[in-house]
């Protein structure tokens, strides 16, 4: 049986990681798409260095070159960390990092490689991916591996939208009343450790099969980016922590010839709900899921639909942040409530519907993440009403109580600003930059 255990806030998040990572026993594989040098990282490469010479099998996909950029975009980790007067050094700088872990006996694979590259392996089903990845992909830096994975043993798997780093996952929780930046200040001022800008964010915990499942989708992408093949271990037994699901799927983006599984089941899901719809991602504007939402509402109007956003002063992309906004006239006709999540940036990518079914992982609701030519993501679709009202309670339900919710009135302000409709912001961003 499968259980699961969502973690909401790098509080949460931070320590059970740490114990799973010291408990493991035979492997441990991270898929990240942001692996920051800051007091964060550091610490979880020590532990997973530690692990490593116990001789337990360490494998890292990472992409250093958009986290020495910080995405591309600014996640403000640079200015962040240097808030911190205990650090002197660059965060984003991640190759002593890689050299440490590497030193260790642990493995570190880039995710930004060259998928025009014939893949060569035995394996004929990998070798089959590869060529539809190289078939489909035409500008290389246009798709990344955007996924947050991390399995122990193949039988402990988080799924989310948080990286690794300092304002992602934390030991001190942050106070949701306060501007972040405000808090990191005032914590500066009274010699308190994390002085960081913290964002809100979750990942979730999940044990047994689907743990399993998750891995092997991991082992796939090590052996396509340039890792030694290896053979899995069967997964190891242990005490469950989290609360028993009743069923859980994987569902997978990558750049190949089929539809976009995340964005097929995010308009099935929305089309199917008859009690209540809860969205919260950072970046909410495909015209897929924008039409589905607009559709189910008009067709069952006591249909409860709330979309949780993060607010424009404390967003990490003010262009998607434009997009995004662009559709709330849309929906405030339609009757679905908007908010926007004060205070601190909202990263979460979580969703639930009708209280039964609930999305865990790292897809955002824009271009990037639900065209067919796609970011490679992961998410898990569970179909149980624990989880579910879970979601309901600690992620919806007590974000209501630090969101603005937006009126017709607050429309006014937003005219006259640029909004891309057509495609994702980062490209053109990109474009501006000349990568391509």
């Amino acid at each position: 049986m499968n259980h699961a255990d969502l973690l909401v806030n790098g509080d949460r998040i931070l320590p059970a990681l740490l114990r799973d990572i010291a408990e493991a026993r035979r492997t441990i594989h991270l898929s990240i798409f942001l692996f920051f040098r800051d007091p964060v990282g550091e610490e979880i490469a020590a532990a997973l260095s530690r692990k490593a010479g116990e001789g337990v099998q360490v494998r890292v996909l990472l992409n250093r070159e958009k986290t020495e950029m910080g995405d591309p975009f600014s996640t403000g980790e640079k200015r962040m960390i240097r808030h911190d007067p205990n650090v002197h050094y660059d965060p984003t700088d991640v190759d002593p990092l890689c050299e440490f872990l590497c030193k260790s006996g642990a493995q570190v694979v880039d995710t930004n490689i060259d998928y025009d590259r014939e893949v060569k392996v035995g394996d004929a089903r990998l070798r089959s991916i590869g060529a539809q990845i190289r078939d489909t992909i035409a500008v290389d830096d246009l798709h990344v591996d955007h996924r947050k994975i991390i399995v122990i043993d193949g039988r402990v798997a988080y799924c989310g939208g948080a990286n690794i780093g300092a304002q992602y996952l934390f030991h001190d929780p942050f106070d949701p009343r306060k501007d972040a930046r405000v808090e990191g200040e005032e914590r500066k001022k009274q010699g308190l450790r994390e002085p960081w800008w913290k964002w809100h964010d979750s990942l979730t915990r999940f044990e047994g099969p689907i743990a399993h499942e998750i891995d092997t989708h991991f082992r796939d992408r090590w052996i396509l980016d340039g890792g030694a093949d290896y053979q899995p271990p069967e997964p190891l037994d242990g005490e469950p922590r989290g609360r028993p699901i009743a069923k859980a799927e994987v569902l997978l983006n990558e750049p190949n010839d089929q539809p976009n599984q995340v964005r097929e089941r995010y308009v099935e899901l929305i089309r199917s709900a008859r009690e209540s719809i809860f969205i919260e991602n950072p970046y909410l504007y495909h015209p897929a899921i924008v039409d589905a939402l607009v559709a189910a509402k008009a067709a069952r109007p006591s249909l409860r639909v709330d979309l949780m956003l993060p607010a424009r002063i404390w967003n990490d992309n003010s262009f998607a942040h434009d997009a995004q906004q662009h559709m709330y006239s849309r929906y405030l006709s339609a009757g679905i409530a908007v908010y926007e999540y004060q205070n601190h940036f909202n990263h979460l990518k979580i969703a639930a519907f009708d209280g039964r079914f609930s999305i865990h992982g790292s897809t955002n609701l824009n271009y990037r993440s639900l065209e067919d030519d796609k970011d490679f993501e992961l998410v898990v679709c569970v179909e149980d009403e624990g989880l579910a009202r879970q979601v309901l309670a600690d992620v919806r339900d007590v974000d209501l109580q630090y969101a603005k919710r937006f009126t017709r009135r607050d429309l006014r302000g937003l005219r006259g600003r640029f909004r891309v409709r057509t495609r994702d912001p980062r490209t053109v961003f990109l474009l501006s930059r000349r990568v391509l």
